[in-house]
């Protein structure tokens, strides 16, 4: 809905032009403010943002005092180079004076407004005023529309960590490739591209990084991905720990088909004077939809050898040797690097499904959840295994984990989205 200010120092006609806006046009009454003078409306442009100024030709320059004949259309001048005041998207000069009217229309269009004149005992000013209004409503709706559609994305993607984040660049073709998208008072340097998909479908991608690891600023981003940009789905890439076992190695992509708190419980004091946590399970499930489409894409022969094939082009092969696999598994996110094997085994005791774990996911995923209502929010975490948790754990893989999840997300999205 539009916001209304009237300049015009007579209360009789002011009273006229609100109930015209509010029973003829809809409008709330909050919508609509009023000035009696040149300063108070000045003072009100600086303030606020108002779609239509409607406006007396003859107006006084304070309140109390005598109108200028020429003052509405000084103001008017004065409105258009001022920096400090916000110019309506519209604005209409009122008039009861004749003269006023038949001297001042042609100034008044040719700075491109328009001026009604209002004659006592007719009704056809009333309808022009409603015809203008209705006009600035349309306009607003069109440019809100716009506005939306340019910052509505198909899918979110989010990093924990720069170095992640770049890798993820990179994976989607490169830095070149990528368009920045700047939105005022938020903390993040968003980025853009438009994914052609294997059936043709043009695919708006908006990315980011939190630029931090653990929990809550992961669920702050995504937070921001699904309202801010409308997505449906934000996926997460990057490198987490694995847990040791013969069916994974270093480099291998893991992606959570659920995402555990491991920390989340009481604390107490044990017989042994030691301080032991009572845990709550809390688990999030990730979209089934998602989960089984990639897990009928990571089946197919032909993309583990793509894969590699993308990583060894890059020269991020850790080991000439590598063959990375894909992995659909349960995880489990906390607050803590890990570096302890006996920390591992009492997280596997709990649940020996449990395959990998990371700081930022469950994050992810209870967010998509909290925000499932009326539509649907899906989410997906993507990460190489850079570590096994334990005393050996080492920067070494970071870089291909970072690039082989987001080059296998990237060749999902093109097949599958």
């Amino acid at each position: 809905m539009i916001n209304v200010l009237i300049i015009d120092d007579r209360e009789e006609k002011v009273k006229l032009i609100k109930k015209i806006l509010v029973d003829g046009c809809n409008l709330p009454l909050e919508n609509i403010e009023s000035a009696d003078s040149i300063a108070s409306g000045r003072r009100k442009l600086t303030e606020k943002v108002y779609d239509l100024l409607l406006l007396d030709l003859v107006l006084p320059l304070f309140s109390n005092e005598d109108p200028d004949p020429k003052g509405g259309l000084n103001f008017i001048s004065e409105l258009k180079g001022s920096a400090a005041m916000k110019t309506p998207i519209q604005i209409i000069g009122l008039t009861e004076n004749i003269n006023a009217y038949e001297t001042k229309k042609g100034e008044f269009e040719r700075l491109l407004f328009s001026v009604i004149l209002c004659k006592q005992g007719s009704s056809d000013w009333i309808q022009q005023v409603k015809e203008k209004v209705d006009y600035a409503i349309r306009i607003k709706e069109a440019i809100l529309k716009t506005i939306n559609d340019n910052n509505k994305f198909d899918i979110g993607l989010i990093c924990a960590l720069q170095e992640e984040y770049n890798q993820m660049l990179d994976a989607f073709g490169g830095d070149t490739k990528w368009r920045n998208f700047e939105i005022e008072d938020y903390p993040y340097r968003f980025k853009t591209i438009e994914i052609t998909t294997a059936s043709n479908n043009v695919v708006r991608v908006i990315a980011a990084t939190a630029g931090r690891p653990g929990v809550v600023p992961t669920a702050v981003l995504a937070t921001t991905m699904y309202n801010l940009f409308k997505v449906q789905s934000v996926f997460m890439t990057g490198f987490s720990a694995g847990f040791p076992s013969k069916d994974l190695a270093l480099g291998d992509v893991m992606v959570a088909k659920s995402i555990e708190d491991y920390a989340n419980g009481k604390l107490i004091d044990d017989p042994a004077n030691t301080v032991e946590l009572l845990k709550e399970i809390h688990q999030v499930e990730a979209s089934t939809e998602l989960v089984t489409k990639i897990q009928e894409y990571a089946s197919k022969p032909e993309t583990r050898a793509t894969l590699n094939a993308k990583v060894e082009r890059a020269n991020l092969k850790v080991n000439s040797r590598d063959n990375y696999a894909i992995q659909v598994s349960a995880t489990c996110c906390g607050p803590f690097v890990v570096t302890s094997n006996d920390f591992v085994n009492q997280i596997k005791r709990d649940n020996r499904k449990l395959e990998g774990l990371d700081m930022e996911g469950y994050g992810l995923y209870l967010t998509s959840h909290l925000l499932t209502k009326r539509v649907k929010k899906d989410a997906l975490w993507l990460k190489g295994i850079g570590d096994f948790a334990n005393p050996q754990k080492s920067d070494g893989y970071h870089d291909t984990c970072s690039f082989t999840s987001a080059t296998l997300l990237h060749m999902f999205i093109k097949e599958y989205m």
